[in-house]
């Protein structure tokens, strides 16, 4: 159990982290000058100096070009959460020729001898054994790639901690001691494994300890789309009752969950549904109360919840986008800061991007048919994953639907979203989501901004409701 804790929702595009600096005390969200509360979760190396490489982070990395000595890494967390394929055992396709059928079919027609085919196997198979070197393993480009995002993980964290340090010592004088403040971090579903077991979850709780972070003993990890829905519904309160333990029934007080938790007979059962757009993921979540819950309010039972991440996000959108754009024939190619730009303007707006040196807008009238198939492909996707997630939920009498993330600000994703929520005749009593607007005579909704769309899994995952010993 900790009274304080800080949270780390470590995004593929960028690093929120939350504080609840006392048991009772809503969570925050850290916010930094220039970059609000949202830090790029870029890294760069500079080797263009010397044998001694420098690095750069955050804001400062995101907007560096690769090249020239210069190395820059965005969203490296796919290195981090997939696991590597080391132990593959399928074949190459040069040793898949050469012990084809049909290689030997082939060897009769020109008279080549059997022997000379299986000296040619074993050659193959020598320099197989000398590229691995002792062992015989070869490693492959999916290892390297996790090791070399444990590294960047070790640095990235090590920098955040100095930057969260700087930012505490600006808040209201409180006589906290935030270096000794535990840390818990939102990792991806399905990598969230109850004995921690999952190979990316090992690598980043190992390199938050290498970076000096203390990291929170009992539950050091959170999945997020939990965490996001805690966040969300709870609208980041923490509240005590007077002897001293958590009181559910006002962090939850600001929604329709309320109403069941208070034992409403026309209305007992509750669930609300929860899709993240994120850049790495898409996580789905459904926070359910099931009937028997008078304990609830006191003990802190009867929640249960389903979860579900997918890697499939925003950074796939924007690959196929550059290819619909045809970025690598922009004589100047776009930073950081031009790419949310594009992402704006194009994704969520349907203006087009003046790219600079090209002469022209890209992304408008002339490419609309274009951009509309690949926003319509990517989001027929998600659509499909969320109604293969929803058919496995059993309804309830009071539901509600969330949507965050960045890429939930993209009108034709959310609406894709909407719609596949309410396969199967799903109705919900309010929706949360970005730019949402009432339409007449709907169901109510609540427009969420930034620090609820994009920081819910940060402040969730600082929420008292994972404290047990406060129950």
């Amino acid at each position: 159990m900790a009274d304080r804790v800080f949270c780390i929702d470590f995004g593929s595009a960028y690093t929120k982290v939350a504080l609840r600096r006392d048991p009772s005390a809503d969570s925050q969200l850290l916010t930094w000058p220039n970059i609000d509360f949202c830090v790029p979760s870029t890294v760069a190396v500079d080797r263009r100096h010397g044998t001694k490489a420098k690095l750069a982070f955050g804001d400062e990395a995101a907007d560096l070009q690769a090249g020239g000595g210069i190395e820059v890494y965005r969203n490296w967390k796919k290195s981090v959460f997939l696991t590597p394929a080391n132990r593959r055992t399928e074949q190459s396709p040069l040793e898949q020729l050469l012990e084809s059928e049909e290689l030997l079919q082939l060897a009769n027609k020109f008279g080549v001898a059997r022997g000379q085919i299986t000296y040619l196997q074993q050659l193959v198979g020598a320099a197989r054994s000398l590229i691995a070197g002792p062992g015989g393993r070869v490693i492959s480009a999916e290892s390297q790639q996790q090791t070399l995002a444990a590294a960047l993980a070790a640095n990235f964290f090590y920098w955040l901690r100095q930057r969260v340090l700087e930012a505490c010592a600006k808040l209201p004088t409180t006589g906290l001691k935030y270096e000794e403040i535990p840390v818990r971090i939102a990792i991806p579903a399905f990598a969230h494994d109850s004995d921690r077991s999952h190979p990316g979850c090992k690598l980043i709780l190992e390199a938050l300890n290498r970076a000096g972070w203390p990291v929170h003993l009992e539950q050091p990890t959170v999945a997020e789309p939990d965490a996001n829905t805690i966040g969300i519904l709870t609208k980041a309160s923490n509240v005590l009752s007077k002897n001293g333990r958590i009181n559910l029934g006002d962090m939850f007080s600001k929604g329709p969950l309320i109403t069941v938790l208070k034992g409403d007979a026309h209305h007992p059962t509750y669930q609300a549904l929860v899709i993240d757009v994120g850049a790495f993921t898409t996580d789905f979540a459904a926070l359910a109360v099931k009937p028997d819950s008078k304990s609830i309010l006191t003990a802190g039972v009867g929640f249960s919840v389903v979860q579900h991440s997918v890697p499939f996000g925003i950074s796939d959108l924007d690959e196929q986008m550059r290819v619909v754009l045809k970025v690598d024939e922009w004589p100047v190619k776009p930073t950081w800061s031009d790419w949310a730009k594009v992402q704006q303007s194009v994704y969520s707006d349907g203006k087009g991007y003046r790219a600079p040196g090209l002469g022209r807008v890209v992304g408008g009238p002339t490419d609309s048919e274009a951009v509309q198939s690949c926003l319509g492909a990517f989001s027929q996707r998600l659509a499909k994953e969320a109604v293969t997630f929803c058919e496995q939920l059993v309804p309830a009498s009071i539901q509600e639907l969330i949507l965050t993330g960045g890429g939930s600000s993209i009108p034709a994703i959310r609406e894709a979203l909407q719609n596949a929520a309410t396969v199967g005749g799903n109705t919900y009593v309010k929706t949360h989501a970005p730019d949402l607007k009432r339409v007449k005579n709907g169901p109510p909704v609540d427009k969420l901004d930034d620090h609820f769309t994009r920081g819910g899994s940060a402040l969730g995952g600082a929420s008292i409701f994972y404290e047990k010993g406060y129950y």
